[in-house]
């Protein structure tokens, strides 16, 4: 496997770039939470979390658009379960299937992540510009 950091095409390729800012963008996250009820989080109950954008979403559904199991999604969920900030409901067209529903506790999860965004977007653009911000959005 080509190594990134010795490798200058590589390592300055826009999919590099972009990766390494997500790095960045999620550990600024994990630093906000903690001190609060979600410290200790996982990165993959982040990932779910914000994959279900404010919506319920089936277990097949964030399985595809993860692009992992239905074993990994239900793991997750289930620890999101735990925490009260989702819980399972059966599909109405379909009583097997289980839908992800955000809690009344999720919206407020949602509520601080959006402080925690406009908190990670201020430093960035302190180091790139307001301006290079909004062009990445």
């Amino acid at each position: 496997m080509p190594n990134t950091k010795t490798n200058p095409q590589l390592r300055d390729s826009i999919k590099a770039l972009l990766r390494d800012s997500l790095a960045w963008i999620e550990s600024e996250q994990l630093k906000l939470l903690q001190d609060s009820p979600y410290e200790g989080a996982s990165n993959a109950e982040i990932k779910l979390f914000a994959a279900l954008r404010g919506t319920s979403r089936s277990i097949s559904e964030l399985s595809r658009y993860l692009g992992i199991s239905r074993q990994a999604v239900h793991q997750t969920v289930h620890k999101l379960v735990e925490r009260g900030i989702v819980k399972l409901q059966p599909a109405e067209s379909n009583q097997r299937e289980k839908h992800v529903v955000i809690t009344e506790k999720g919206r407020e999860v949602q509520r601080m992540t959006a402080e925690h965004f406009r908190t990670i977007e201020s430093k960035m653009a302190a180091n790139i510009g307001r301006k290079n911000v909004e062009l990445l959005r």
